[in-house]
């Protein structure tokens, strides 16, 4: 579902995104970016009535930095790509905070 999708330097850890009966699960996608400067995760899940998309820093899920929801899978995309250039944007801040140090 998200072939297209940079998510460079991170990980697919996780994806179940082709298999139609696994769409309603609170585990369908994720994204890790582990041993960088900053931890981060982008995790795709079904929650009762919508998907979220959430972006975890610190494995702080209680707090998550973005949150995208919807309720069609044909939304999931363009929300995924809204996660990841965030991701994109913070992994580029915290690089450019370390070179001025």
């Amino acid at each position: 579902m998200f072939e297209n999708i940079d998510f460079s330097p991170g990980i697919v850890f996780y994806d179940v995104t082709n298999d139609a009966t696994c769409l309603k699960e609170e585990d369908i996608f994720q994204v890790r970016y582990e041993n960088l400067h900053i931890d981060l995760v982008i995790d795709l899940g079904w929650y009762r009535t919508n998907y979220a998309i959430m972006v975890i820093k610190d494995l702080d899920w209680v707090e998550p930095l973005l949150v995208k929801k919807c309720t069609a899978v044909s939304d999931l995309e363009d929300l995924m790509i809204e996660c990841s250039l965030f991701v994109r944007t913070l992994l580029n801040k915290s690089l450019n905070s370390l070179s001025t140090i």
